[in-house]
């Protein structure tokens, strides 16, 4: 073979070769003209085969012209030395690696596009620069957190912990990373607890919670902790991760909540043991007071003084006993519940009730009253007590107010066809601007110049207020100033009836009969008082002043009816009953509690003790001959007895 033939086979192969690559490949000449491009090259630049053979590189890609590559190009054609390039050629939009080689009639050029390496590794070099802002970020608070944050391996081995938890353990991130909670001087069963939660936590792949005491840097502390499970991408538990908080305080608190709360109890029970004790003291003297003013209206003296005395003596007793209720209904007031006794009542007689209630501290300071009424009745719809409750609340606020011999005016207003006004104005200390808005706040006593007696406890005006708004009205309060008086206007809706209905006067009570009564107390009064007012309606009765006299009279007497007192000292009601239904079982009389005790656990007892009825002293003649009026019904439907 001639060198020729061997040289054009040795060419046939190298273009072989060239051809087969999966490089870019091409070479020019001095010109910086294509001499040879492979099929790769052509490809990769998006050229037809053979189109730039020939061609000048400059001319056919300007774009080349101040970039690496033409740098690159003019190096190894001038130095004849290889050189390397990778560089973004703006023109295509990519990335090449350029390798040029020098030649003797040129340069050899081989380039692939890499743009797809490029982005990639741009891409990964932006993950990592992202994930090392987030690292740093993440661990910037999880090292500020006052919590401790941590995660355990399947082996219970600290992976991570943050700043705050190393500092309470007292030790470097290199002292607790790889160790587990015996190792770091955890009590052992306290180390054995965490291991098992984290077993589990692993195995239910479910979180668990718990709380515990630990010795650290700060002390013994309570710990709130939570373990939860870290998933791998296999949907694996890889990891256990934790957050542990200081509840020492909130622990502390919670107990001092606790132990407050029950003083509160324990003060609001003696509260309502006071009150009911209050509220049977009070109503002792009540009972023979209202029994002798019945029994005195009864033998029906015919002097317009003495029935005038007596119907306000039975009126101030009236509402001496709803001001007992009351003590028992404190909390119903303060939660607003309390439950008004609606009657058709007229304006008048409210303002009469209210004025009697507030006249001897207005006539101990000398004060003018003016009263102007429409001369027409007007009818309401409401309360009649807690309505003159209201007004003589107000009239009560301007007598403390206003200086002796000052002036108070009362006086009414028919709004409309729906409402009146009723005013109540003084001419006293006033009321200064920024007092104005807390007037009907509780406890809000307010500091006037010039009040004589400022005593209570600043819930009168709230009160007031309540009880308006109760009716569907409304109570506002006006004040130019200190020293310019003072006004508060009730409006109140008005009874859908206006007709001039006379109100319904004492009818005379019927006779009971000679029913057998048992009347005990140790109240002389009381008993006695009672006593008188049955026998006058037609009763035998018998009084008995204390328990072991009340079972001896018993057993003689036979009463039809008992009526027991339950506070007696010695034997109480309660046990005198359940003597009366065991001593004497053939007999079945009526045991009816006559009580002061008037909560719902007193009822409940007097039930449990063998009692028929429960009474509230002081009883009223029409409630007791309705009673009794009962109780002999029931008898005589069931079997008779003899009298």
């Amino acid at each position: 073979m001639s060198k020729r033939d061997s040289r054009a086979e040795s060419d046939l192969r190298a273009s072989e070769i060239l051809e087969s690559m999966t490089e870019g490949f091409f070479a020019v000449d001095r010109e910086w003209r294509f001499t040879y491009v492979n099929r790769a090259a052509h490809e990769i630049l998006e050229r037809e085969p053979r189109d730039l053979l020939g061609k000048n590189v400059w001319a056919e890609y300007p774009g080349l012209l101040g970039t690496e590559f033409e740098r690159a190009y003019r190096q190894a054609m001038a130095e004849r030395k290889q050189v390397r390039v990778a560089a973004y050629y703006p023109e295509d939009e990519r990335w090449y690696e350029v390798k040029v080689y020098p030649q003797p009639d040129g340069i050899a050029i081989y380039f692939r596009n890499v743009t797809e390496e490029k982005r990639a590794e741009q891409e990964r070099s932006r993950l990592i620069v992202e994930s090392e802002r987030q690292r740093r970020m993440y661990e910037a608070a999880l090292s500020n957190t006052p919590d401790f944050v941590y995660i355990f391996d399947p082996q219970h081995r600290f992976t991570y912990v943050n700043e705050a938890l190393l500092r309470m353990w007292g030790k470097t991130r290199a002292e607790a990373i790889g160790r587990t909670c015996l190792e770091l001087g955890y009590e052992p069963w306290h180390a054995e607890m965490h291991n098992r939660e984290i077993d589990q936590v692993v195995a239910t792949r479910r979180p668990i919670r718990g709380e515990v005491p630990f010795t650290g840097t700060d002390g013994r502390r309570i710990y709130d902790y939570i373990f939860v499970p870290v998933f791998g991408p296999g949907d694996e538990v890889v990891a256990v991760a934790g957050t542990t908080r200081d509840v020492t305080e909130r622990k502390q608190n919670e107990q001092s909540i606790r132990e407050q709360a029950e003083k509160l109890r324990d003060a609001d029970r003696a509260k309502d043991e006071f009150i009911a004790t209050l509220s049977h003291e009070l109503r002792n003297p009540l009972a023979p007071l209202l029994n002798s003013l019945q029994l005195l209206r009864l033998t029906g003296v015919e002097d317009p003084t003495v029935t005038r005395v007596q119907e306000m003596m039975e009126r101030q007793v009236h509402h001496l006993m709803r001001l007992v209720d009351d003590l028992l209904e404190m909390a119903r007031i303060s939660r607003g519940t309390l439950n008004l006794r609606r009657e058709r009542v007229e304006l008048a007689s409210v303002v009469r009730n209210a004025v009697e209630t507030c006249q001897p501290l207005i006539q101990a300071a000398d004060h003018r009253l003016a009263l102007a009424l429409p001369p027409e009745p007007i009818w309401l719809e409401g309360d009649a007590v807690r309505l003159a409750q209201i007004l003589a609340n107000l009239l009560n606020n301007a007598a403390k107010y206003t200086p002796d011999g000052g002036c108070i005016w009362l006086s009414a207003l028919r709004v409309d066809e729906r409402e009146v006004a009723i005013s109540v104005r003084d001419d006293g200390a006033g009321i200064p601007p920024e007092q104005l808005p807390r007037m009907f706040e509780m406890f809000s006593r307010g500091e006037r110049p010039g009040a004589r007696g400022q005593g209570g406890l600043g819930i009168g005006l709230a009160l007031a207020r309540r009880l308006a708004e109760m009716h569907g009205g409304t109570l506002i309060g006006r004040s130019e100033g200190l020293g310019r008086g003072a006004e508060f206007i009730l409006r109140v809706p008005l009874a859908a009836d206006q007709t001039n209905k006379p109100a319904a006067g004492m009818r005379t009570p019927e006779r009971v009969g000679p029913t057998r009564i048992l009347v005990v107390d140790d109240n002389a009064d009381a008993a006695e008082s009672l006593g008188l007012l049955l026998r006058f309606l037609g009763a035998d009765v018998l009084v008995a002043h204390d328990g072991n006299e009340a079972l001896e009279e018993f057993g003689d007497y036979d009463p039809a009816v008992v009526l027991l007192d339950i506070g007696m000292p010695g034997m109480d009601g309660y046990e005198v009953a359940r003597h009366i239904r065991t001593r004497f079982p053939e007999r079945k009389p009526a045991l009816v509690a006559l009580t002061g005790w008037g909560q719902e656990n007193d009822r409940q007892r007097a039930r449990e003790a063998g009692f028929d009825q429960h009474m509230i002293k002081p009883a009223e003649l029409t409630a007791l001959q309705k009673l009794l009026a009962t109780l002999q019904s029931s008898a005589a439907s069931s079997s008779p007895r003899a009298s």
